[in-house]
């Protein structure tokens, strides 16, 4: 009787396996991207494994990665890298269908397990330990983060610290711009006392609308180099915003002409991210790999390049649109689309011109149901549209009046793998910042 039930139950974890990888194998098809042109390297610098709360080991979240052709992935556990000793329980029929998936990509000689207290646990392998199965010359790296997974209050503040040597806490502080600055100078100290560039890039901060358009406003980036999310294919981390909130893009034109012009500060550039969690379920309300990344150029494939050239704001976002072209330089932001049979493209030069009121206006009566913190109103002449061009190939040349003007491209095609319905393989540049 108890081998009936045992039989029964591998069919239905081998079912569920094979059901899961042909979802997979479907998002991939669906979901490829063209050829990625020469000095450019595709990333993803956000997502989790069984080191904190991902369903995959990170061998599996890996072979995901490097098999689509990225270049460069962060695995960015929470609060933690993957080193050490941690077993980790497989208690669920989910978690024991990642393990037969683990045992099949890699074999039951890599694969560490032991029964405790009648639960199946998995030593999982540290990064050090798996990253020679991956990694190759020109081909893929890891480089090495964590997700610095804060709170104020009840407000979740997450960042990510990008090419670290070694973990950090969380800082905390009195109000949540105190949380993420204690944050990024955390990350700051790390980078100066080892020598190598490093960054840090704020989440979400949409996820339960805890971050405000003031708080990325106020923050002091000592390089220069500022970072947020402004796209994160999380299913439930709000990047339309809703009527209370403004959407990410939104929340990004704010800042910058707060930043470069109100404040006469830094820039801010804009990352995009899975932030995937889900690599054993597939669809709308999955938190799955492949929604969006980074494109950075950079001269050769390595952890410090690849950093350095983020921190000089050389690469774009995508969701699924490759750039064949892309230059920003003095007053003229210039770009060439890679174009894919049957899809048609709007390139979309969006900015703030000087002498807009940049002056905000504090919500005195928010809707008793508002969630969240909620961001000042602002003048809709932040982040208009300047020029809109239909097909492959635009240029905007800066007239003089502008603070910076930034693209984005739209594609006719839908996201096959979206963060809401309805959602289109888009582009994102980095802005252009125009002198006065």
């Amino acid at each position: 009787m108890i081998r009936k039930k045992t039989s029964a139950a591998m069919l239905l974890c081998l079912l569920s396996t094979a059901i899961a990888m042909s979802h997979e194998r479907r998002a991939a098809v669906e979901g490829r991207a063209t050829a990625t042109p020469a000095g450019w390297w595709k990333g993803n610098t956000h997502t989790h494994t069984w080191w904190s709360d991902g369903d995959s080991p990170p061998e599996s979240v890996a072979a995901w990665y490097r098999d689509r052709g990225y270049h460069f992935l962060v695995l960015s556990d929470h609060n933690r890298m993957q080193e050490g000793q941690l077993w980790y329980a497989v208690d669920d029929a989910a978690k024991r269908q990642a393990l037969e998936l683990y045992r099949r990509q890699f074999g039951p000689d890599w694969v560490e397990v032991r029964e405790r207290d009648g639960v199946t646990e998995v030593k999982l392998k540290s990064l050090d330990e798996f990253r020679t199965l991956f990694e190759e010359k020109d081909r893929f790296i890891f480089i090495r983060g964590m997700e610095i997974t804060d709170r104020q209050e009840q407000h979740p503040v997450h960042l990510n610290g990008v090419n670290l040597e070694r973990s950090l806490v969380p800082q905390r502080g009195a109000t949540v711009a105190e949380v993420l600055q204690r944050n990024i100078e955390a990350v700051a100290e790390q980078g100066r006392r080892t020598g190598r560039p490093m960054f840090s890039h704020v989440n979400h901060p949409n996820f339960f609308y805890a971050i405000t358009a003031e708080d990325l406003v106020a923050l002091d980036h000592e390089a220069g180099d500022g970072f947020f999310e402004v796209y994160n294919g999380h299913s439930g981390v709000r990047n339309h915003g809703d009527a209370q909130h403004p959407g990410t893009e939104r929340l990004w034109d704010i800042v910058l002409a707060q930043r470069l012009a109100g404040r006469g500060t830094t820039v801010l550039y804009g990352v995009a991210t899975d932030d995937a969690h889900q690599y054993t379920q597939w669809g709308l309300q999955k938190v799955n790999p492949g929604r969006g990344w980074v494109m950075v150029r950079a001269p050769r494939l390595t952890p410090d390049t690849i950093t350095a050239a983020m921190k000089r704001g050389d690469f774009y976002n995508s969701t699924g649109v490759v750039l064949r072209q892309l230059s920003i330089r003095e007053r003229t932001l210039e770009l060439e689309v890679q174009p894919e049979k049957g899809v048609t493209y709007s390139i979309e030069f969006v900015g703030t011109r000087r002498g807009v009121d940049l002056a905000g206006a504090t919500v005195t009566a928010p809707p008793a149901d508002a969630p969240g913190r909620l961001s000042q109103r602002y003048d809709e002449r932040i982040g208009e549209t300047f020029e809109r061009v239909a097909g492959t190939r635009a240029r905007y040349v800066a007239r003089g009046d502008e603070i910076y003007v930034r693209a984005r491209v739209v594609s006719s095609r839908l996201h096959p793998n979206p963060f809401a319905e309805g959602d289109r393989e888009m582009a994102w540049t980095q802005p252009l910042v125009i002198a006065p």
